[in-house]
């Protein structure tokens, strides 16, 4: 393996690869680094001895959670976004999973391609004028929306705007990233699966001096479309503030309407689960923004 190594290195700075017994390596010198303390003690790494076993082992794991295979989740976001198989297959194909991460770009175009059609199509789906594929994670892009939020503001000689007004059945992430960019959180209440549009202009016109933002579901988390979620984000503009539009029921909205038709200033994807990118297990997720032309 070493020569391999030495072989390979020797044959990308197009030098001769010196034989392994030329070189002046004291392998005793290394020993002092080599493990004497026990490991994979516990019995699961040497009680199945078959893949038969093993898999029967992971399956009784998985059968004590709680799955979309075996109950209802009563999340109603979150069971719109079941994978199917066929969707998930491409991600064995070696042409996607045999790229290295630090592969120099001129070796990626036909990533750079995938990136620019994805960029331009997402576009059009949610009708913005530009977006970030670099956010992570569905939180990383909420993140990221709020903090483009902040900016555009202090860019506006308005820094001091720090209150966001998040409705009660948001999911809880929204109020956790809001926190993170150093905003004040205002709750407002919901009526019927939408928000209380009464509620929503006594918290808007109490906080008009300092309101930051809005952070919307759309459809809600409820599962219902807001019948005046135009109209919520013109209240929004009229005192100051932006809206930003939680993109986790995304897929209800494609080939209805969008975020920009909506009127929301910036909106997060959760690709990994709304537009079929491979997920599970912690990852990789996937939470591009979106963003209107000003921010």
């Amino acid at each position: 393996d070493i020569s391999t190594l030495i072989n390979a290195f020797a044959t990308f700075l197009n030098v001769p690869s010196p034989a392994f017994e030329d070189l002046n390596v004291n392998f005793n010198a290394l020993m002092e680094f080599r493990r004497t303390s026990t490991f994979m003690e516990h019995p699961v790494f040497n009680t199945y001895h078959s893949e038969t076993e093993i898999m029967r082992y992971i399956s009784s794991l998985s059968r004590k959670d709680l799955g979309l295979n075996t109950s209802m989740v009563p999340l109603g976001s979150c069971t719109m976004k079941l994978n199917s198989v066929s969707e998930l297959l491409p991600i064995s194909w070696p042409e996607f999973n045999s790229l290295h991460p630090f592969v120099p770009p001129s070796q990626a175009g036909g990533y750079t391609q995938m990136f620019r059609e994805i960029e331009e199509t997402l576009i059009e789906i949610t009708g913005f004028h530009s977006i970030s594929l670099q956010p992570n994670a569905g939180s990383q892009g909420e993140f990221s929306g709020l903090l483009a939020i902040r900016k555009y503001l202090a860019s506006q000689g308005q820094s001091h705007r720090d209150v966001c007004v998040i409705p009660e059945s948001a999911h809880g992430t929204n109020p956790a990233s809001a926190k993170m960019v150093g905003m004040k959180i205002v709750t407002v209440s919901c009526k019927g699966g939408n928000i209380d549009a009464a509620h929503l202009k006594e918290v808007v016109e109490k906080h008009s001096e300092n309101l930051a933002a809005l952070m919307m579901t759309f459809p809600a988390t409820y599962g219902f479309f807001d019948n005046d979620a135009k109209g919520i984000c013109e209240l929004i503009h009229a005192h100051g503030g932006q809206v930003y539009m939680d993109g986790a029921n995304m897929n209800a909205q494609v080939g209805l309407t969008s975020p920009g038709e909506v009127g929301a200033d910036v909106c997060h994807l959760n690709l990994h689960k709304t537009f079929c990118i491979p997920h599970g297990g912690g990852g990789p997720g996937m939470g591009p923004i979106a963003v209107a032309e000003h921010l």
